[in-house]
């Protein structure tokens, strides 16, 4: 059985200023297809919002469910999903605007099933979160005992501005080199 992933594409990337964020080209591709790309092991459903109806329209073209959520934060909009497509199960939450330099996905998902935790949250060594989470659907909307996975700067990379590309793209050419995992 995959586990299910929701795919949160709802920010309105002001920070970047480039249009739709999960749409900008980072290292040769779309943000929300370097996610995909690293969804390969899952379902995945997505989460959009008024700021991103060419992301739905995109995601929609690749045959995954969409649901529009209210805008309203990120984890309203969680929540909204969750509630909204009945998931009641462990999810893994993924947020769209991320490059993966590491296969961490399959690393976050064996710590989570191998730990009595029922939610796991990724964190930098700086303790600045790095938008992945596994949350139990069936809890949603209550505090959930987690466990806090420590990714390393350079596994995995949130994009909010021109900079933050700018290091994807050093990032990419030194540790990927184009090539796939």
């Amino acid at each position: 059985m995959r586990m299910l992933s929701l795919l949160m594409c709802g920010g309105k990337g002001e920070r970047l200023g480039m249009g739709e964020k999960p749409l900008v080209r980072v290292c040769g591709k779309r943000l929300v297809e370097h996610v995909l790309d690293s969804l390969w092991m899952c379902e995945v459903i997505a989460a959009v919002t008024d700021s991103t109806p060419e992301t739905a329209r995109f995601l929609k073209s690749e045959g995954i469910e969409v649901i529009k959520t209210s805008g309203k934060g990120y984890v309203e909009d969680m929540c909204q999903a969750i509630k909204e497509f009945r998931l009641f199960e462990p999810i893994l939450v993924v947020s769209a605007d991320l490059i993966f330099f590491k296969p961490v996905l399959l690393d976050v998902i064996s710590a989570f099933i191998s730990s009595d935790a029922v939610a796991l949250t990724t964190a930098y060594p700086d303790g600045s979160y790095a938008g992945i989470n596994v949350v139990d659907g069936m809890f949603i909307g209550e505090e959930q005992k987690e466990i806090v996975y420590r990714v390393e700067d350079n596994d995995v990379l949130n994009v909010n501005t021109p900079e933050d590309i700018k290091k994807a793209e050093e990032i990419w050419n030194t540790t990927r080199r184009g090539e796939e995992w």
